[in-house]
C-alpha cells in the first residue's frame, strides 16, 4: 500500500548514515511520492533539515503514532 506525503516514517536501514547522516530508527516525513519510492525529509526537532533524500519503500515504515503540522511534529 503506498504512503501518502507528510507520513511520517522511520529509516529501517544504517545504508545512510555516513553519506547523509541519518541511520535507523530515524524519523523522517515524505515529501513526495514516486511510483518506485519517496523524497523523505529528516529534520532537528527545531526543524531544520538534516537531510532529504529518495527512499524505496522497502527502506522505511510507517509512523502512524506521529503527526505533522505546519509548525512542528508530535505523537499522537
Amino acid at each position: 500500500m503506498p504512503l501518502a506525503e507528510f507520513s511520517a516514517v522511520r529509516l529501517n536501514t544504517d545504508r545512510y548514515l555516513a553519506s547523509e547522516g541519518v541511520g535507523r530508527g530515524a524519523i523522517g516525513f515524505i515529501l513526495d511520492a514516486y511510483d518506485d519510492g519517496y523524497d523523505v525529509e529528516f529534520s532537528h526537532p527545531d526543524g531544520t533539515t538534516i537531510a532529504w533524500f529518495f527512499l524505496q519503500r522497502a527502506e522505511i515504515e510507517p509512523v502512524p503514532e506521529i503527526i505533522a503540522s505546519a509548525d512542528t511534529w508530535s505523537t499522537v
